[in-house]
């Protein structure tokens, strides 16, 4: 089975040059679309994700598809990318996630079910289980999309946790690890290969706010592969 470590670069707030374009990088392709998030997602969330797909297809077919918001909110702006990361609010969504086919993997190398997903914000324990599994501690959690709504009630790390981890074969919800990018130029959406990592990645802009201030905060995104473990 192959294994491939995914990250994506969107800009939410790109200008349009880069609609209904397809873009490749060695096995991978990128494609921007207007769609509305799935439907199976309930109202109240559907209406926070902005109605454009972002599709990573392969020589297989399509493999995902991507739905954010369109403001991702902090709680304070910091210095550098990686701590205005670390600043997105715990549980905040991100966006939601179609995966269409079997065999994908997410980044502690656990099974990846087809089917919906809502993301959500979460930030690595602290802890001697994770130490060492990742250079960064933000993640998207992929919370099924018919539990997702219980969140509204607790409001809670450790009860997203448990709603993601329930019926997976690892006892572990599925996540994708969340990285600043070093640099914000280039054009955006785009696919990049690291080679030496064997990771490819996807490159997002994402508009950002903390009270009345605003940023452009550039993440990678990783959704399908596996990092640094023992």
């Amino acid at each position: 089975m192959r294994r491939t470590l995914i990250i994506v670069c969107v800009s939410l707030a790109a200008a349009p040059w880069w609609y209904g374009r397809s873009y490749a990088d060695g096995d991978f392709a990128l494609k921007v679309e207007d769609k509305p998030p799935p439907e199976v997602i309930t109202a109240d969330v559907r209406e926070k994700i902005a109605p454009k797909a972002y599709q990573v297809s392969g020589a297989d077919g399509l493999f995902f598809e991507f739905w954010f918001v369109p403001e991702l909110t902090l709680s304070e702006i910091g210095e550098t990318t990686k701590k205005t990361l670390d600043n997105v609010v715990e549980i905040s969504l991100l966006g939601a996630m179609i995966v269409h086919q079997e065999d994908h993997h997410d980044f502690r190398d656990d099974p990846i079910d087809p089917g919906t997903y809502v993301l959500r914000m979460a930030l690595q324990p602290q802890d001697g289980d994770h130490l060492g599994t990742s250079p960064f501690d933000t993640y998207a959690i992929l919370v099924p999309y018919d539990t997702d709504d219980e969140l509204k009630e607790y409001a809670d790390h450790d009860f997203m946790v448990e709603l993601a981890s329930e019926d997976t074969v690892a006892e572990h919800p599925a996540i994708l690890a969340l990285q600043p990018m070093n640099s914000g130029e280039g054009e955006f959406p785009r696919l990049h290969a690291d080679e030496e990592e064997e990771w490819y990645s996807f490159c997002m802009k994402f508009p950002a706010k903390a009270g009345a201030d605003s940023t452009l905060l550039p993440i990678l995104v990783v959704f399908d592969g596996i990092g640094d473990i023992e």
